[in-house]
């Protein structure tokens, strides 16, 4: 009996793919013209030209890009899906998002920004006093149809080093900021992807959906969604 649920399962995965295609969410922190090693990451940073070519590429091979809110209502309504999708999300709101926000606009590209509330002040930094967050006025005065606001955590903590009580103020303090904001759709990525189901289930609980960091593409599951790097 056993054997035939796995093999009962393995088929359903298998009609799964051949029926959707799986709808890509990529992961982008800075994006800009020059590198900069005294606020940057070297693995958090793409040069913008390196960027453009890859998001012109992608269309050019039949992709479109869309936002996480209407990538998630496919995910919910989808039986067939032919067409190529994906999605860009921005982690931290660096300033250095400046750079490139206003070229996706003029591509009439979405983006997901996942903010840590505590930054917006233009006083408070991560790890290093050099860093540049966007600002709270900055912030606010993104008000395109092509931008989304979400939830990154108050601080840029580990989900699983924080308590439940540290969690859910965390989230909550997050929310209580960002839900002025005119573009703001709950939705909360994990700092580093790492997560319980512990916090998965309070998210959910709380109508936000949970956005890991795990490389895998997204089929019909919309209360998670995954995410991947653009290499």
């Amino acid at each position: 009996m056993r054997k035939l649920t796995e093999i009962l399962a393995k088929i359903r995965r298998k009609w799964t793919k051949i029926r959707l295609r799986p709808i890509h969410v990529y992961c982008f922190h800075h994006v800009c013209a020059k590198f900069d090693a005294e606020t940057m990451v070297a693995c958090d940073w793409m040069q913008i030209d390196e960027f453009k070519k890859k998001i012109i590429a992608a269309r050019q091979n039949g992709v479109e890009f869309i936002s996480l809110t209407e990538a998630q209502e496919k995910m919910q309504r989808d039986i067939f899906r032919c067409k190529k999708y994906a999605v860009l999300t921005f982690d931290d709101g660096y300033a250095s998002l400046k750079e490139i926000l206003p070229w996706l606009e003029e591509q009439h590209i979405p983006a997901k920004l996942f903010i840590n509330g505590i930054y917006v002040d233009g006083k408070s930094y991560r790890t290093n006093p050099k860093e540049r967050y966007l600002t709270k006025d900055e912030l606010w005065a993104l008000t395109s149809p092509y931008i989304e606001i979400g939830s990154h955590g108050w601080q840029h903590t580990d989900a699983i080093e924080m308590s439940a009580d540290e969690f859910e103020q965390s989230i909550t303090q997050n929310n209580e900021l960002l839900h002025t904001h005119p573009c703001y759709v709950p939705f909360h990525a994990y700092t580093w992807g790492k997560h319980t189901n512990v916090t998965d289930a309070y998210l959910q609980s709380h109508d936000i959906t949970p956005v890991l960091m795990d490389g895998m593409p997204n089929y019909n599951n919309p209360a998670v969604i995954h995410r991947e790097l653009l290499i």
